[in-house]
């Protein structure tokens, strides 16, 4: 298995070098966020964990967050959206969205949504 491994990182390299100008790589990487869904079916302080998994879906990453104004620590689930394209030729073009859900004991305690998509320069409703 090393060997094929090895072969195929071979094959992409010579691809890469051989072949500028000829095409595009596209990635999509993690799944849609839709912030709207945490609003619009979640009630903060009283919905569970597993409330926001079923709105939700897994998170990608889970672990802890702290800022100094806060008395104490609590879970961030994270979610992400990206979408690329790169030239083989050089240059290209990425958008993102990060998504962190705030849980304090098991209970949703808010979120943090960004994004680079340029359909997501407008502000959501309700927050002109």
């Amino acid at each position: 298995m090393h060997n094929s491994f090895r072969a195929g990182l071979i094959a992409l390299s010579l691809a890469t070098m051989l072949l500028p100008g000829c095409g595009e790589i596209k990635v999509r990487a993690g799944a849609p966020v839709d912030p709207s869904l945490l609003e619009s079916r979640l009630v903060l302080g009283h919905s569970t964990e597993e409330d926001v998994r079923e709105v939700m879906g897994v998170p990608l990453g889970v672990g802890r967050e702290w800022l100094p104004f806060h008395t104490r620590a609590r879970t961030v689930w994270s979610y992400y959206l990206e979408e690329s394209q790169v030239s083989l030729s050089g240059g290209g073009d990425g958008h993102r969205i990060f998504l962190w859900v705030f849980l304090t004991d098991g209970r949703y305690d808010g979120f943090l949504w960004v994004s680079s998509f340029p359909s997501d320069h407008t502000p959501p409703k309700g927050r002109q």
